[in-house]
C-alpha cells in the first residue's frame, strides 16, 4: 500500500508537534514535578486543544511513556556521537556520565522512575532495549569473550549488575543532594570498582 504525500505530509506534522509536546513536558516535570503532568496541562502550556494532545498521546500514561522514551533515545543519541571520540576502553565511563548528566537534567523525571506509571511506561525496558545499552552490553560481552575482562557464567547478568551500580550512583548522587564534584567524584570512584571487577 502506497502512502500520498499528504498522508506522509500528515505524520511528519504530528512527529515535530508530538516532539515540541514531549519537550514542554519536561518543562513541566522539571519545574512542577511529575504529579503537575497532566494532558490538560500540557495542553494549556502549549496553548494546543486538548483534542490534539490526546490525539498524539491518548492518556497521561502515554505521555509519560513519550517522555520516557525521548529520555532514552536522548541518551542514545548523545552517546552515539561521542563514540567516535571514544577510546574502546572507555565506553562504560562515557555512558555512565551521559546517563548522569542526563538524569542531573531531569531530576523529578528520573526520581519519578520507581513510580508505579512511570514502571508502567517501562523506561528501564525502553533503555534496555535501545541500541546504545546493547552496545555497551556488546562491550562486556565482548571483553569476556575476548579474556580481557573476568568470564561470568552469566554474561547478560553481569552487564545488568554493572548498569544498576552505574544507576545506584546517579540516584545516590541526586538523592543526597551532592554538589556537582562530589556527584562526579562518587561516580568515579564506582565506575573504578565495577572496572576492578571485570578485570582478570
Amino acid at each position: 500500500m502506497t502512502h500520498k504525500s499528504t498522508d506522509v505530509q500528515t505524520n511528519s506534522d504530528d512527529q515535530a508537534q508530538r516532539r515540541q509536546l514531549v519537550s514542554l513536558a519536561r518543562d513541566i516535570v522539571r519545574s512542577d514535578g511529575m504529579a503537575a503532568l497532566t494532558l490538560q496541562a500540557l495542553a494549556e502550556k502549549a496553548d494546543t486543544p486538548l483534542q490534539t494532545v490526546e490525539t498524539l498521546f491518548s492518556d497521561t500514561p502515554g505521555l509519560i511513556h513519550a517522555l520516557y522514551e525521548a529520555w532514552v533515545e536522548e541518551w542514545q543519541r548523545r552517546l552515539m556521537a561521542a563514540l567516535p571520540e571514544t577510546p574502546p576502553d572507555a565506553l562504560l565511563r562515557q555512558a555512565a556520565y551521559i546517563y548522569r548528566e542526563l538524569a542531573n537534567s531531569d531530576r523529578a523525571l528520573f526520581l519519578a522512575a520507581s513510580t508505579p506509571i512511570a514502571i508502567e511506561a517501562d523506561l528501564f525496558g525502553m533503555l534496555s532495549r535501545s541500541s546504545a545499552f546493547e552496545l555497551f552490553a556488546n562491550f562486556i560481552e565482548n571483553g569476556m569473550a575476548q579474556r580481557r575482562f573476568r568470564i561470568t557464567a552469566d554474561p547478560g547478568a553481569t552487564v545488568r549488575t554493572l548498569w544498576a551500580g552505574i544507576h545506584g550512583a546517579v540516584l545516590l548522587e541526586i538523592c543526597s543532594g551532592y554538589d556537582e564534584l562530589t556527584g562526579k567524584r562518587t561516580l568515579d570512584e564506582g565506575i573504578k570498582l565495577l572496572s576492578r571487577g571485570l578485570q582478570v
